[in-house]
């Protein structure tokens, strides 16, 4: 149930952050930023899917992995272009500083949602 939670929470973030870096596309032209975490953030409901059907096909570890993978792309790319922005010292760039730390914060929970299943798996196969 709890995973079906996630994949509508990352739906719901993936559309936010997508929606807002091309509302903000004059912006990252402007800094020479990519707009690919536009498109990085479409893999974030990928993630609570891998681990659920992935736990079926494929061991755990590797479903956990490719979930983990479907964060990382975004984690670099957000924190390398919040550095970037950060120095522009404008503030034209609120809207889209806003956008790649909600992609940074997804991120994170994203990867923090894959550990703690994989604990909880393996602590169960443990107890078990």
């Amino acid at each position: 149930m709890l995973d079906f939670i996630f994949v509508v929470l990352f739906i719901v973030m993936s559309y936010r952050i997508f929606r807002a870096i091309r509302a903000e596309e004059a912006i990252f032209r402007e800094f020479n930023q990519s707009q690919i975490l536009s498109v990085f953030s479409l893999l974030f409901p990928i993630g609570p899917v891998a681990l659920i059907i992935g736990s079926f096909k494929f061991p755990v570890s590797l479903a956990c992995a490719l979930a983990a993978f479907c964060y990382l792309p975004s984690l670099i790319v957000a924190r390398r272009q919040s550095r970037a922005f950060e120095s522009a010292g404008t503030d034209r760039i609120n809207r889209a500083q806003t956008a790649i730390s909600q992609a940074l914060g997804t991120s994170l929970v994203g990867l923090v949602y894959v550990g703690f299943s994989f604990t909880l798996f393996f602590a169960s196969n443990a107890i078990s």
